[in-house]
Formats: structure tokens, sequence, C-alpha cells
């Protein structure tokens, strides 16, 4: 067991699998209490699981991020079970919805537009950071971290919706610190790159060439310790800021300079 975190109580939205569930077992493994989130019951109760058996401390809560009430009642719940809240991490993402709707903005439908912004930028960053605000402002010192795209940098045919939501996350970022300064919150966001972990926020398959990265390809504890590092005491002096983790890919796209 680490201590950078200890002390801090985590809500991760979208944590039982890929980069958010290596979030949630290496924050536990540094000492936070964890709530862990999602939409499948016996994934969660998987992460929480491990996160016991590694000596840290969990508790799974069902979260509909298209749903306001679901946000809010998580947030409570997770207060109500740690006593606090420190650090919110706004990782959940439809990734199944957007990479099943993949079509030019003019061929989007109202429906399939709203099906990506709501959970994406309403429902992971507005009604989390709502809810959690007054919680974080108690905290005597807290963070958000929200988890942005290489998608809301650059233009890719086809993910239009997702680019806009995960631009509009960059920008509630800056807000978010400015407004959260008075009340001792920060608030950061990593733009995340090509990350293998099945499902994700990777863009994986969007692009030119078939390269992505200047180092290798990302992997989930990649995003988890860049994570680690933004909520922890360590980063107390960095708020509003993108940092961007993705290889090397935004300055040089079409590098591939491991051969694989």
């Amino acid at each position: 067991m680490g201590t950078r975190m200890a002390g801090k109580v985590a809500l991760i939205s979208g944590s039982t699998r890929g980069i958010g569930r290596s979030m949630a077992e290496l924050f536990g493994a540094q000492g936070a209490k964890v709530a862990v989130t999602g939409r499948t019951v016996e994934k969660g109760e998987k992460v929480v699981a491990r996160i016991r058996e590694a000596g840290g401390e969990a508790e799974f809560f069902r979260l509909d991020i298209n749903d306001e009430d679901s946000v809010r009642d998580v947030v409570a719940a997770t207060v109500e079970r740690f006593g606090s809240l420190s650090t919110l991490i706004n990782n959940a993402a439809p990734t199944t919805e957007v990479s099943t709707t993949v079509k030019p903005l003019a061929e989007l439908t109202t429906e399939e537009w709203n099906t990506i912004l709501v959970p994406t930028l309403t429902g992971n960053v507005f009604w989390a950071s709502k809810y959690a605000w007054p919680h974080l402002s108690a905290a005597g010192g807290a963070s958000i971290v929200n988890v942005s795209s290489g998608q809301s940098m650059a233009g890719f045919t086809g993910f239009s919706a997702y680019a806009a939501a995960k631009g509009g996350v960059n920008s509630l970022t800056r807000v978010l610190a400015v407004e959260g300064a008075p009340h001792g919150i920060r608030c950061n966001c990593i733009v995340v790159g090509r990350v293998v972990s099945g499902r994700g926020d990777t863009g994986v398959g969007v692009g030119k060439g078939s390269g992505g990265r200047l180092t290798r390809l990302g992997n989930p504890m990649d995003i988890a310790y860049t994570a680690c590092f933004l909520a922890s005491d360590e980063a107390e002096f960095i708020t509003g800021e993108l940092l961007t983790a993705d290889g090397g890919f935004g300055i040089n796209g079409d590098a591939v300079m491991d051969g694989g």
C-alpha cells in the first residue's frame, strides 16, 4: 500500500473496466477510499474485491450518467458511506454509442447527437461536478480530474458529437478551476490518446495513417498514473490544465517509432 492518496475519498465514474478500473485500483492501492461506479454490478463488485484484497477500501455504486437522479444519488451515497468526498474523477463515456454512431454530422439525428453529448458532457461533468461541489468545497482541499480525448483537439470524420462533447469537457475544466479556486477545489483534465484497453476513450482506428504515437501504444495504467498525480497533493500548484497523455500523437500523429 502506498500513501499518495491517503486520507482522500475518490469517486471515479466509469470505473468497472478499462482506464477507470485501473484508476480505481491504483487509487485504492495508494490509500484512497474509492467509490467504484458503473452500470454493471458484477464488474463493479469484482473491482471492489480486487481493491479490498490488496488492502484498500472501496464500495460499488451503480451509476447511470444519462440520469441526473442517479448521478446525484451516487454522490450522496458516497458521502454517506465514507463521510466525505475530496476527489472526483469524471471518466465515464458512452463508448459503445460512440463506436457505433460514426457518420458525418449532416447525417446524425438529434437523438444520436444527444446520445453522446448528454452522458459525455452533461452527465459525466456537469451533473457530477454540480452535486459533488458542496462536498468538495467542504473537504479542505479537493480535486476534480476530467478525462478528455485527443479527438477534442483535432478533426476526425464521423466523430462530431464526441469531439464537441470532449471539447466542452476541456472548456469546463478551465471554468471549474476558476470557480473552484476560492473553495480550495482544483480542476485539471487529461487529454487521452491511443490506449489499448479493450474498449475505452482511445480514438483507436481514427485519423490518418497507422501511427498514433512516438513512443508506444498507451495502456490504462498510463492514464491512471497521470490521474493519480493530478489528484494528489503533489499537484496542488496545478489547476486549469489540459495534460496530454498520448505518446506524442498530438505533435506527430503519423509516426511509429516502436515498429508495432
